[in-house]
């Protein structure tokens, strides 16, 4: 199940489904690559099209040599404008292979936005604003998921993302760990995600983050801020996988590959 909500205006990757779009770099729209990263499509160990991220041994975050995983953002289709949304469901699966070395944890995508375009892709590696947000999800030890936000710093509302069942942590640098451990990554099958972005009225606390795994929702956290002003929008997606965390500790100890597919989006209302 891709998309436990109704949709309205969407798309998709998944192979078979009535207009559905190819697994590639035109469907992204992708801008704000990194350049020395690549990601491949090429056929999953179970035969399943896919986007491969390689991760090299010794590889974490985008600090350090040598570097792994994917990292750009994208907008989707210009036929679904995100600017417009007032909540979004976001999906894909992602694939580990049996065996995987999880370590201590690293980062996977999600959906983020902002005042404006460039003000969006400011929230992560540490930078926080009130001006953007970020909803990506983490693996963390033994396949532990969790969702991993940077929201507006400066709303008490936002502490909300701290208390989430069966463990949640906050600090003032990095971003949140929310409702890790509420469900697991398998090894050796695919984990079908799906993310709900729901943003606030301006002046009110009552956004909301909702994460779907296989169909089930495993974390619902509501009453934040996820933008200070009616400029801000739901922006795209932030398409990053990396190991860590910031230091060598998170490190892959091993060459690793991560398989994704059947990302889709809809906008769920629209503002």
């Amino acid at each position: 199940m891709v998309f436990p909500v109704s949709e309205d205006n969407s798309w998709t990757t998944v192979q078979g489904a009535p207009s559905g779009l190819p697994l590639a770099d035109s469907t992204f729209n992708l801008f704000d690559e990194i350049k020395a990263l690549t990601h491949s499509y090429v056929a999953a160990p179970d035969g399943k099209q896919s986007m491969q991220a390689h991760y090299p041994a010794g590889s974490y975050n985008f600090q350090h040599d040598p570097q792994g995983g994917f990292s750009f953002y994208a907008t989707g289709p210009d036929s679904v404008n995100l600017t417009s949304a007032k909540e979004v469901t976001f999906a894909y699966s992602v694939y580990f292979p049996e065996g995987y070395q999880f370590v201590k944890g690293g980062k996977l995508p999600g959906i983020y936005g902002g005042d404006s375009a460039a003000d969006a892709v400011s929230c992560s590696g540490g930078r926080r604003s009130d001006s953007c947000f970020s909803a990506r999800l983490m693996w963390r030890t033994d396949g532990a998921g969790e969702v991993y936000t940077y929201l507006p710093p400066d709303y008490s509302a936002n502490q909300a993302v701290c208390d989430v069942a069966p463990f949640s942590t906050c600090n003032s640098v990095y971003g949140a760990s929310v409702g890790r451990g509420a469900f697991t990554f398998a090894t050796g099958a695919w984990t079908t995600i799906s993310e709900r972005v729901r943003l606030n009225d301006a002046g009110q606390e009552n956004g909301e983050i909702q994460l779907f795994v296989n169909g089930e929702s495993v974390i619902n956290v509501g009453g934040l801020v996820l933008r200070d002003s009616d400029e801000g929008r739901i922006r795209g997606m932030q398409m990053q996988t990396f190991f860590g965390g910031s230091d060598p500790s998170y490190a892959t100890p091993v060459d690793q590959d991560t398989y994704f597919s059947d990302f889709s989006l809809a906008i769920t209302e629209s503002l």
